[in-house]
């Protein structure tokens, strides 16, 4: 049954014109603080559902660019969820050297937002910002600190599994395109990679491991053949990664894959754009449902406990960008 504007009014004592003021949020009225938290707080206790007072979650996209492609999947997943359990997403993209990163616990306070989904490259700065607004939130990205509520990829299974994956057709000399290694996400991708060829008695070189700290598969890719190190295959820490050095060896007048086979990990628009299409490891959208469904018991009060939860289900997208290695 519809709770009406006029039940609100009548629960709380005071005018349906008040209450009509405060749920269409009209500009300039005199509403006190006081009576408008209360009317926004009956609303929600009753059941009223308006474009207003609907539960709002927020995505907050840190230290990366607005329309960055590896997070704008990402976002448009954590959005289908969200819609589906309720809540209205907004989308704040925020970096630490703005003027708005101070402004951000006022602005959450007055878009009364239910619970915070946070990503991108976290650092503490944003985290104590965050805590200071009181607002439950998640961390979804690979940041690790004790006493926190954080889901993850588990980027190293990810990593050992293309590995694994490029050896089974017949790759020995693998090389890895990575992001800063000081970053935690790249620091466990370099560890399944080590372990994939350990398994395999297959020796690590450090040459192997490139570092490009834009993530500038163009770069990395130019730099290989700059250094004369002979390799077969590439895995790429994210698809931005595997795109750019696609882009190099094609005007090297090197094929893909028949030359160089490059699995990349991630999946987002890039993936089927791409000319071949990208072969990646990836963790699918029906588990980071996870990320919603544990902040919403955050703001339910229904588990309290702050903990590291993994997504673990890898899946393969068989693009055209592996096959076996020539002899």
């Amino acid at each position: 049954m519809m709770v009406t504007k006029k039940e609100i009014a009548d629960y709380l004592g005071v005018s349906r014109t008040a209450v009509s003021l405060v749920l269409n949020n009209a500009p300039n009225h005199t509403i006190s603080a006081k009576t408008r938290k209360d009317i926004l707080e009956a609303a929600k206790k009753l059941g009223y559902r308006h474009s207003q007072v609907q539960p709002k979650l927020c995505f907050i996209l840190y230290n990366r660019e607005s329309e960055d492609p590896l997070y704008m999947s990402e976002l448009n997943t954590i959005e289908n969820i969200a819609k589906k359990n309720g809540y209205w997403l907004l989308y704040i993209n925020i970096k630490l050297d703005s003027e708005d990163f101070h402004k951000l616990p006022e602005f959450l306070g007055s878009q009364e937002i239910s619970g915070i989904v946070l990503t991108g490259d976290i650092d503490d700065h944003i985290i104590r910002l965050v805590e200071e607004s009181s607002v439950p939130y998640v961390v979804f990205s690979s940041y690790f600190k004790e006493n926190m509520n954080i889901i993850v990829s588990d980027m190293e299974k990810l990593a050992y599994q293309a590995t694994n994956y490029l050896i089974s057709y017949g790759h020995e000399k693998i090389t890895l395109y990575s992001g800063n290694l000081k970053t935690p996400v790249h620091q466990q991708t370099l560890s399944g990679y080590k372990k994939a060829l350990a398994e395999k008695n297959i020796g690590f070189d450090p040459s192997y491991v490139q570092v490009s700290n834009e993530e500038d598969g163009y770069e990395l890719a130019s730099r290989m053949e700059l250094l004369g190190i002979p390799y077969t295959a590439a895995i790429c820490v994210n698809t931005l990664i595997q795109f750019g050095a696609i882009q190099y060896l094609k005007d090297t007048g090197k094929q893909v894959p028949l030359d160089i086979s490059l699995i990349g990990l991630g999946y987002n628009e890039i993936v089927k754009m791409s000319h071949p299409k990208l072969t990646t490891m990836f963790i699918n959208n029906e588990e980071k449902e996870i990320v919603v469904n544990r902040l919403i018991d955050l703001i339910k009060h229904k588990d309290k406990e702050r903990k590291i939860i993994y997504l673990e289900k890898g899946n393969l997208f068989e693009g055209d960008t592996v096959t076996k290695r020539k002899f």
